[in-house]
């Protein structure tokens, strides 16, 4: 786990190259605190930032293959090294090391740019070949280690996170209007923008080749599109998932470091310990937190799974300063992201980095077993009601009737009446775009200033939508949504976010869930055994009957999302108002400060619950004040 940082140029390069690059090295500190490691071969300056993980002694990057004509920096852990390491060396290839990165020249030397394909891991790694003086980068199949670039009057330059390309000269930091509205609208910026103009994302499950002649193509290579096997049962599922999710396991315990993990009080998690008990070769902890004065607190739950599979808990009871870990936490974000989740997972992996540098959690379960089980459930009964209604009808009638039934604020978005007869009178793509949008077409008409209107000219948010649902037409309604949550919320909300707080604490987070082969299994498996009525992960859970608590398996679903309201009315109301409504604020420069006041004013009163649409701005705001003080200019 590292941070990497590169320039590649059309001519050779020298000492003003090479301390550009530990200008941006020096930026990712917190990503590799281990030490900096730098190559310059031809064109190309590489450049590391590592936390040592596996091969404390001999594993320094940039590495190369044994004739050195392949240089790698990576950041991220490729899991099936040895398997591909004995592979290697049986046709002839020399390793110098016991790295796992040290796999990815050898391998390029055999497969060209599909070396990716063989690789079972999270990733991010740039790969200069000196002879053709051909750069390849690439991204893992989930995009948990991200990845983005810059395309310079004199260069190509490539970083681990934006911060590290904001201190080149000549990058274009002015924001980007396209993902300030995608940012509001989804609560993250998706792949290939960023917030500055100047930076671009590679986007997950790609590779992108760059030429000497500065010709560059980029093209994704995993995309698995749900095939349901309909002969498959729950026996038959349930025998798949035990052997894939133990496997997933067991190879993420390979480390030269002690591991742990994070437990909470939910199955994912708690099905990840189950198995990391049994395959460890020595006891493992598991960590959890609780708030001070929580209302609602898991870690009764916690000690069960704990206890059942024999792991050593460690708890921590935090006393939160709301605004100053808000704060901190924006900071490191690099840019907006909008989960409110982030602020425990920040604290979470805070906790654990004073223990160990490297933890295992249960992320991804939700999104490949259809865990928000309210959504999936509402929207396939939503769907089987749109095919025995006529279209007109539907588009009429019920739009109208939508528009005229009260709004029940007390009730789940998805149960709202209100909302139910909306969604029947739109397509799934439309009803799904209205539904995950945090600003919804209404609130943007009454906050966006028309000169940011104007500037978007056209530009539709939901453009990100397109190709995934694209590739699902003929399934059914809940395995279309699912596929779109991969691509969509998973890969570019929940993932990053757990990259950036975790590493903002020099911390490695691994997630069997998120295996590719645990993915693939979730594709083949049919909706009725991964939702049955209001149930979701029935599949998971009935897998967890057989390895956990039965009052942990049953218990009703909690989220790690902090209460919002309650925040924005008590310890965070003055900063809101000050700094939402301020003359000079950053968020005016896109929005109409009348409305904004007034939005703040409905909450503040207690009239309506703006909570969402108003983190989403505190945290845009927050983040360009500290670009601010950080000399960045936004």
């Amino acid at each position: 786990m590292c941070g990497i940082a590169g320039l590649i140029a059309r001519t050779p390069v020298g000492p003003a190259e090479e301390a550009r690059v530990r200008g941006m090295l020096e930026t990712l500190q917190h990503r590799g605190p281990d030490g900096f490691g730098q190559e310059t071969r031809g064109c190309a300056v590489l450049g590391h930032a590592r936390l040592a993980i596996i091969d404390l002694h001999t594993g320094d990057q940039p590495q190369s293959d044994q004739a050195g004509r392949y240089w790698v920096v990576c950041n991220g852990e490729i899991y099936n090294y040895q398997e591909l390491r004995a592979e290697l060396e049986s046709r002839g290839h020399v390793f110098r090391t016991q790295s796992d990165i040290e796999v990815i020249p050898h391998l390029y030397e055999e497969m060209g740019d599909a070396c990716v394909e063989k690789l079972r891991g999270m990733f991010a790694f740039a790969l200069h070949d000196l002879d053709r003086e051909r750069t390849l980068l690439a991204r893992d199949r989930l995009g948990k280690k991200p990845l983005c670039y810059a395309v310079l009057p004199d260069a190509f330059a490539f970083a681990s996170e934006p911060r590290a390309l904001a201190v080149l000269d000549g990058v274009d930091l002015t924001p980007d209007l396209e993902a300030v509205d995608l940012y509001l609208t989804w609560q993250y910026v998706p792949a290939p923008w960023t917030i500055h103009r100047g930076i671009r994302k590679l986007p997950p499950a790609s590779v992108m080749s760059v030429e000497r002649d500065g010709r560059v193509a980029i093209r994704r290579y995993w995309d698995p599109i749900p095939t349901p096997e309909a002969d498959l049962g729950m026996d038959g599922a349930l025998g798949q998932l035990d052997a894939t999710i133990r496997e997933a396991s067991r190879i993420r315990l390979r480390s030269d470091v002690p591991v742990s993990t994070f437990l909470s009080g939910g199955i994912d998690s708690g099905l990840v310990v189950s198995y990391l008990a049994e395959e460890a070769s020595e006891a493992l902890a598991a960590v959890t937190v609780g708030f001070a004065n929580a209302t609602e607190d898991e870690r009764s739950l916690t000690r069960l799974t704990a206890k059942h599979v024999g792991l050593r808990l460690e708890e921590e009871v935090l006393d939160l300063d709301v605004l100053d870990v808000v704060e901190q936490v924006v900071r490191h974000m690099d840019e907006p992201l909008g989960d409110a989740s982030c602020v425990p997972t920040w604290l979470v992996s805070k906790v654990a980095a004073d223990r160990v540098k490297v933890v295992i959690s249960g992320d991804g379960g939700d999104e490949s077993f259809a865990g928000y089980a309210t959504r999936y459930s509402h929207n396939r009964t939503i769907s089987r009601l749109r095919r025995i209604l006529p279209r007109i009808l539907r588009r009429s009638a019920v739009s109208g009737a939508a528009k005229l039934w009260p709004k029940d604020a007390r009730l789940p978005r998805f149960l709202r009446l209100s909302n139910v007869l909306r969604s029947l009178s739109l397509e799934l793509e439309d009803a799904y775009a209205l539904d995950m949008s945090i600003f919804r077409p209404e609130l943007k008409d009454a906050l966006y200033a028309p000169s940011f209107k104007e500037q978007l000219d056209g530009f539709d948010a939901r453009c990100i939508l397109d190709d995934a649902f694209k590739n699902t037409r003929g399934l059914d309604p809940v395995a279309r949504l699912l596929h779109v949550d991969r691509h969509t919320y998973l890969a570019e909300g929940v993932i990053p976010k757990v990259d950036r707080m975790s590493m903002a604490h020099s911390l490695e987070v691994r997630s069997p869930l998120l295996d590719q082969e645990v993915v693939e299994l979730a594709c083949r498996i049919p909706t009725s055994l991964k939702l049955d009525g209001g149930t979701g992960k029935l599949c998971l859970r009935k897998l967890a009957e057989r390895r956990l608590p039965r009052e942990v398996v049953h218990a009703k679903k909690a989220g790690f999302a902090p209460p919002l309201s309650q925040w924005m009315r008590g310890p965070l109301a003055d900063v809101l108002r000050d700094r939402l409504t301020a003359s000079d604020s950053f968020v005016g420069g896109f929005l109409d400060r009348t409305a904004v006041t007034r939005l703040v004013d409905e909450h503040l009163q207690g009239r309506r619950d703006r909570a969402r649409p108003l983190w989403l701005l505190l945290v845009l705001e927050t983040w360009a004040a500290s670009r601010t003080l950080a000399g960045v200019a936004t």
